[in-house]
């Protein structure tokens, strides 16, 4: 309380004071005003109190420096250590949102263009000195993907551009550590279907089973495409020597290839005009054939149905073929099919117009079947 308060608090008490004394029952009213005087100073204090209050001088609002990041990302975020992206929006929440967005985005136009760039090489059989290059096709599901150790910065109200700023962000060590197991797992699957097929005497179902881990090998190679992201170094150290031997796969299959020595054994062929379309269409899929039988591992066994009928002077042929393939001990493949009615008054020029329709079914149809029954890729 002020001095100028408290004098006149003593100021009206002696003048109440000397008013009572004036009067017969001084005593009674003495304690009246002792009352009175004790109401005065409460009311005085809580004048007092409320004239401080509304004279404490307001805070001042305190402004929020803008973040780095929004004009320098990468000193923030350096490259060598974080994957980082921009976004803005309306308000904070759709700020931090596009930023994520624009984070994903980026993640995967990077691993495709891995995934585009990939290549392997392998001599053919025709030629040791001759490599072939393949570019192998996108394995990795973008829909599907899970930004490992994402984080976001505390979105900014940018006044100039009277927009919300947001940056998301990964520390590519946390990530990777993150993501390791998953590539592990991818890994052992790959080698699960690779083992059998090393152990597996037979040349065509070799190929079948390399078929298989090549398959397997997608997941795996998605896998190490999005780990390459997070951190090339720790997963080159973790799995090179892996990612090795998936790039052998193709080999692999050539060198089965090159020991599956096959030779067309084709009954009723005229002229040799079904062995001749054999013999092009497992060349034409790096298969070795022979003529000399005894020198093959399989057989290409191709029946020929004419399927004869005779109607007074005119042949009437319902031909059909199956081809299978045999080893020895059992048949690996098997392949049939038929054609339409031909008929004609002339038995070799029947003859020819059915062998002919089935070399143009057999060069139509064989080779992607036969693919797709080994898991040959076209």
């Amino acid at each position: 309380m002020s001095r100028k308060c408290k004098k006149s608090c003593i100021f009206i008490r002696l003048k109440l004071l000397y008013i009572c004394m004036q009067k017969k029952n001084f005593l009674k009213n003495y304690r009246c005003l002792i009352d009175f005087l004790g109401i005065i100073q409460i009311f005085v204090v809580l004048l007092f109190l409320l004239d401080s209050c509304s004279s404490t001088p307001k805070k001042e609002k305190v402004s929020i420096p803008e973040p780095q990041w929004i004009t320098d990302k990468k000193g923030v975020f350096p490259d060598s250590e974080y994957l980082a992206q921009l976004g803005t929006g309306a308000n904070a929440a759709e700020a931090r949102n596009n930023s994520i967005a624009q984070l994903a985005s980026y993640f995967n136009t990077n691993v495709k263009s891995l995934v585009q760039g990939e290549t392997y090489t392998y001599n053919t059989q025709n030629d040791e000195s001759k490599t072939e290059r393949t570019i192998k096709s996108s394995v990795v599901t973008y829909t599907d993907l899970d930004l490992f150790a994402l984080e976001t910065a505390e979105p900014y109200y940018l006044i100039r551009e009277q927009k919300w700023y947001c940056c998301a962000y990964i520390n590519r060590k946390t990530a990777w550590n993150q993501y390791e197991p998953y590539v592990r797992d991818a890994k052992n699957k790959f080698y699960s279907i690779f083992s059998l097929a090393q152990k597996t005497q037979e040349p065509l179902e070799r190929i079948k089973i390399y078929s298989q881990a090549e398959f397997a090998s997608e997941e795996f190679l998605g896998c190490l495409y999005r780990a390459y992201m997070f951190s090339k170094p720790f997963t080159d150290q973790a799995f090179g020597d892996d990612r090795a031997v998936v790039a052998s796969i193709p080999g692999y299959v050539q060198k089965e290839k090159n020991n599956c020595i096959m030779c067309a054994a084709v009954e009723n062929d005229m002229g040799g005009i079904i062995s001749s379309t054999i013999n092009k269409i497992f060349s034409g899929m790096d298969f070795t054939m022979s003529d000399n039988l005894e020198k093959a591992y399989y057989t290409v066994d191709i029946r020929i149905d004419y399927g004869r009928l005779t109607e007074d002077d005119l042949v009437i042929y319902f031909p059909s073929v199956k081809v299978s393939i045999k080893s020895k001990e059992k048949t690996l493949y098997v392949y049939e099919n038929k054609l339409d009615r031909i008929m004609h008054y002339n038995e070799s020029k029947a003859q020819k117009d059915a062998l002919d329709g089935i070399a143009a079914l057999l060069e139509k149809e064989l080779a992607a079947d036969f693919k797709t029954s080994m898991g040959l890729s076209e």
